[in-house]
């Protein structure tokens, strides 16, 4: 029976490893982004325009989303079987959206963790299963610096 369900429903918590932010992270997603702005490649402009809490190398929004998505790669499979225990689904067929609320910034010497929260969001009438990955990037404090979520498609079950 194929039809239009939503859950939306914590299919458990999953925790990645820990890893640090080193300078040439930053420097090397800087310079392979493209992202030439003042903000990530002269530290006199940080240390005169920026406030006091930012005045220091701190990394881009999009490599923090990148090193979650990163972090995660390594516990995919062991997510999408634990999912199909409940809701069987054919291949994965793409991300279709991402939503990021950057909260703090992450700097150099950040040792980072990531809280994955997957969720059915729905089930189409066509069988393709849309699944929700709620990425929450913790510093070495607890202090939450990224929270994003990912929607994937994954294909109908066969």
């Amino acid at each position: 029976m194929k039809q239009e369900a939503s859950t939306d429903k914590p299919l458990g918590s999953y925790f990645t490893a820990k890893r640090t932010i080193f300078d040439a992270d930053i420097c090397t997603f800087v310079n392979v982004g493209g992202l030439h702005e003042p903000l990530f490649i002269d530290m006199e402009y940080v240390k005169t325009n920026m406030p006091p809490s930012h005045h220091k190398r701190f990394a881009p929004g999009p490599f923090l989303m990148t090193m979650g998505m990163g972090l995660v790669a390594p516990l995919l499979l062991t997510v999408l079987d634990d999912i199909s225990k409940s809701q069987p689904f054919g291949l994965m067929k793409g991300m279709v959206n991402v939503n990021a609320d950057i909260k703090a910034p992450g700097y150099i010497g950040d040792t980072v963790q990531v809280e994955l929260i997957p969720r059915i969001k729905s089930v189409t009438k066509s069988g393709n299963v849309l699944l929700t990955l709620q990425h929450i990037m913790r510093n070495q404090d607890d202090l939450a610096i990224v929270d994003f979520v990912e929607t994937v498609m994954l294909g109908p079950a066969e």
